[in-house]
């Protein structure tokens, strides 16, 4: 078998899931329709309906985040929008491609790839792509026994009919995507073939029935046919798809929803599909009232509260369900009050409550039937699941903070968006899936599978209240990630993000997402188990300082100058962040070597691997405070020198640091150790200062103290 192997490579990537423009979240390798797209480019002409076969592998050098300008379409009133969006980026990507196809038409993509008929580009345009080798190779069909493993070089798309074929060692089993593939129809609105396949880091050994070029690069080749995914038709199960964080928040709303009604909910879920068996599907819209009324004492007072303030106006619609949607489904068929089944309702009142609530339930099931009758005739297939035949197009009245009306202003994402009926009322869902506090909602979702997405967004809502609670309960998410031992993917640790819905009007909101970087991801799994366990009353702040990006060394600062200046601020009043962390440091009893956490975790978030000074430079400072006490004269002046260079930090000075040093080793006629010179360094300045620092005013303690160390060791001043 012939194979034509292509090299890529370009300095950087964006390649966003379709329906990632606000909550981003981007593939770890361009998909399948990108390359194909790329590679007609290449040959100068449009796609004819033929199909070849190709295989996905590359590598990055990092993931960095930076900001792009997305445009808006307003068609109503004429004018272009335009959105700054923070994405994800892969950083220096090396592509290897594997091509089957015709001899025919390999010839022509062949010729086409080393003589484009255009500058071919990946990502939106932003960079070009090198192409760096168009080569014809052997490849050869091998059976490799478990002793005979090879080691992935690259990371790899593994098609889901080709991972069944193969083996891995150990217990990684991928990341399941579904990707567009080649067109089903080109003309507009052009819709694609899907495909699913594994995603796989470098590293990964694999044995089992295995294609090899002859360099013995692993090939993973899609199928010759193009097939469409399982149709749901005629089965007794509806399928749907965790493919996004849109469709993954309302997949967890449908679990939460299920499982309040007493359902074993894991039977119903495999990897990222919620499979519902058709009579349960049925049953949904009364299973999802039952969870919007479980709360009975709940409801009964918000009823009565409603009562006393509009009296006769009161409509128990609204305020029991409207008041739970609108947010996001301001205008749907389940909110709209201009709809005849929710005005009926007005004045409604009684403190028979299950009879009120009976009125409420046949509204809402009225509603129901009528977004089952709201069709469109369309011959396109639902973009959400890819094989039920689309009913209607997607617009604000289905998901208010994130679409629009398709008459007035266009989406960022792709327009139209195609929709079946389960699709559209699985988006009902999203507002349980979302966990609210204090007017914001908040998603956690990781690219894996829906049972963990589910788990994760169970701790937002059960995590005990703290000082900084958003924070807290991300905190909580990490470290419930970091325990898991079949997390070994780095990319799905990487690409751990939260989704924030804040509203700002009626029907409008911002939607941002935040993530957990490498760097970030590499210090909590290091070091986090070492953060100082008297310090606990000021973790929220440490976790805010860490996910707004400020640098610990202010924190340090802090915490220092509340140690060292007790007497300044023993009047130090106020509850924000500073004030609490130079609290924590007037409460310390003394300072030990526990405090370096804080500037080895930083020095992992700066990427700097010159970490050892800070023992080195820590021990400096101990032993110079021991030279120091040896007498009378020179222990009076450790206080002042402590003073100088708590100010040459606090001002970055540099050269104020090594004279006060040089003055202070002069003191005890001693020669500054020559490690020192390394401080002049602006990357190392900070690291070796407060390593010092925190030596310099440590105390020195038997075997018991030190193990208070990590236990409780602060009073209060």
């Amino acid at each position: 078998m012939e194979c034509l192997r292509v090299k890529l490579y370009t300095p950087t990537g964006i390649f966003k899931n379709p329906l990632s423009i606000k909550g981003i979240e981007v593939y770890p390798l361009p998909p399948y329709s990108t390359i194909i797209g790329l590679i007609y480019r290449a040959m100068g002409r449009k796609w004819n309906g033929e199909y070849f076969q190709i295989s996905i592998q590359g590598d990055y050098q990092a993931i960095y985040r930076d900001y792009v300008w997305f445009k808006k379409h307003n068609f109503k009133d004429k004018e272009l929008g335009r959105l700054p969006l923070q994405v994800p980026i892969l950083y220096n990507l090396w592509l290897l491609i594997h091509i089957k196809a015709s001899e025919e038409l390999l010839k022509e993509i062949e010729n086409g790839l080393k003589e484009p008929k255009e500058l071919l580009f990946l990502s939106g345009g932003e960079y070009p792509v090198k192409v760096e080798e168009v080569k014809r190779v052997k490849c050869s069909e091998k059976r490799l026994s478990e002793e005979e493993t090879i080691t992935l070089n690259f990371n790899a798309y593994i098609p889901k009919e080709f991972k069944e074929k193969i083996s891995l060692s150990g217990t990684g089993k991928g990341i399941l995507f579904s990707f567009s593939y080649f067109y089903k129809n080109s003309q507009k609105p052009k819709t694609y073939s899907w495909i699913d396949a594994y995603y796989f880091q470098k590293g990964t050994e694999i044995y089992g029935s295995l294609i090899l070029d002859e360099d013995n690069n692993p090939v993973f080749l899609t199928e010759s046919v193009v097939e469409e995914l399982k149709k749901s038709e005629g089965e007794e199960y509806v399928r749907l798809y965790a493919g996004n964080w849109l469709m993954a928040s309302a997949c967890v709303g449908v679990l939460k929803v299920l499982e309040n009604a007493g359902e074993d909910i894991e039977k119903y879920v495999e990897e990222r599909t919620l499979k519902i068996p058709k009579s349960l599907w049925k049953k949904l819209p009364e299973l999802y009232l039952d969870y919007l009324l479980k709360d009975k004492e709940s409801v009964k007072r918000s009823l009565e509260d409603s009562y006393k303030q509009k009296g006769n106006d009161i409509n128990p619609y609204n305020t029991l369900i409207y008041s739970r949607l609108r947010d996001f489904h301001s205008n749907s068929p389940f909110t709209n009050q201009s709809h005849e089944y929710i005005k009926r309702l007005k004045g409604v009142y009684s403190e028979n409550l299950e009879e009120v609530l009976e009125k409420v339930k046949e509204s809402f099931l009225e509603a129901y039937r009528k977004l089952l009758a709201t069709t469109k005739d369309l011959s396109s297939t639902c973009f959400f699941c890819h094989e039920r035949q689309a009913k209607n197009y997607v617009d604000a009245t289905t998901f208010t903070p994130l679409f629009a009306s398709l008459e007035t202003v266009r989406n960022f994402i792709w327009d139209p968006i195609p929709i079946c009926k389960e699709c559209e009322f699985l988006l009902y869902f999203a507002s349980a899936g979302f966990y609210r506090s204090a007017g914001k909602y908040l998603f956690v979702y990781v690219p894996d599978d829906l049972l963990e997405t589910y788990r994760l967004n169970l701790i937002l809502s059960t995590e005990k209240e703290i000082e900084q609670a958003k924070l807290g309960r991300v905190w909580s998410v990490v470290k419930y990630v970091l325990d898991l031992e079949k997390q070994k993917s780095s990319w799905v640790l990487q690409n751990i993000y939260f989704v924030e819905i804040e509203m700002v009007g009626d029907a409008t909101a911002n939607i941002y997402s935040f993530h957990i970087s490498p760097n970030l991801a590499k210090a909590i799994r290091e070091l986090i188990d070492h953060y100082p366990k008297n310090l606990q009353d000021i973790f929220s702040e440490f976790l805010f300082y860490v996910y707004t990006g400020r640098s610990l060394y202010e924190f340090l600062f802090l915490l220092l100058s509340g140690f060292i200046r007790k007497d300044s601020y023993k009047n130090l009043q106020g509850g924000t962040i500073e004030s609490k962390i130079v609290q924590a440091g007037r409460n310390m009893k003394y300072i030990s070597q526990n405090l370096l956490f804080f500037i080895n975790f930083q020095e992992v978030l700066n990427m700097n691997t010159q970490k050892d000074y800070t023992n080195w430079a820590f021990w400096a400072g101990r032993e110079l405070k021991k030279l120091y006490k040896e007498n009378e004269s020179t222990q009076k002046k450790l206080e002042p020198l402590t003073y100088r260079l708590l100010e040459a930090i606090r001002r970055k000075d540099k050269e104020y640091f090594i004279h006060n040093l040089i003055r202070a080793y002069l003191e005890v006629e001693k020669e500054i150790p020559y490690l020192f010179k390394e401080a002049l360094d602006d990357k190392n300045f900070s690291m070796i200062a407060y390593s010092f620092l925190i030596g310099l005013n440590s105390e020195e303690k038997g075997k018991e103290e030190q193990a208070n160390d990590e236990g409780e060791n602060s009073e209060s001043a």
